[in-house]
């Protein structure tokens, strides 16, 4: 009886001390993504396929148009990058790409899409609620401001 207990004994330790402590987990794998969503970007023009040799300077703003509001006629002097957060903006252009896209184009919040430079237009809210966007200028050092307005006439 006294073997049988014994040998039972013997068994419950080598089965508690061969198991890992609660508390004690292996080592994370850090070297392989874990949790992680990304989401490409919508875009209506296409992307960006210019080749730049030289040093590149990236400037930008988040713009906030007030229901009703708009930037006034502009013109980019540098590839763009715009990306709607919140609401629709409205670009109306006077020319457009060599697509022979010109005229109105509607962005929605996580809409993104390329102004290469050298387009009038003039960007809108046309809805009851702010639109917020964020614009990146990809110029280099040295450039002139990014951005152009036409004269007073």
């Amino acid at each position: 009886m006294i073997n049988r207990f014994s040998l039972a004994l013997v068994l419950m330790l080598t089965a508690a001390l061969a198991a890992p402590a609660d508390g004690q987990q292996p080592a994370a794998d850090t070297k392989t993504p874990k949790g992680v969503k990304a989401r490409n970007l919508v875009t209506s023009l296409g992307g960006f396929t210019a080749t730049v040799n030289a040093p590149l300077l990236v400037t930008g703003q988040t713009i906030e148009l007030e229901p009703g509001g708009h930037t006034g006629r502009q013109q980019f002097r540098v590839p763009t990058f715009v990306y709607v957060i919140e609401g629709v903006l409205t670009t109306e252009y006077e020319s457009g790409p060599p697509a022979g896209i010109a005229g109105a184009q509607y962005h929605a919040a996580g809409q993104s899409y390329m102004d290469n430079g050298g387009w009038w237009h003039n960007a809108f809210n046309r809805s009851e609620k702010p639109v917020k966007y964020l614009i990146l200028h990809i110029g280099y050092p040295g450039r002139p401001d990014p951005i152009v307005r036409p004269d007073a006439e």
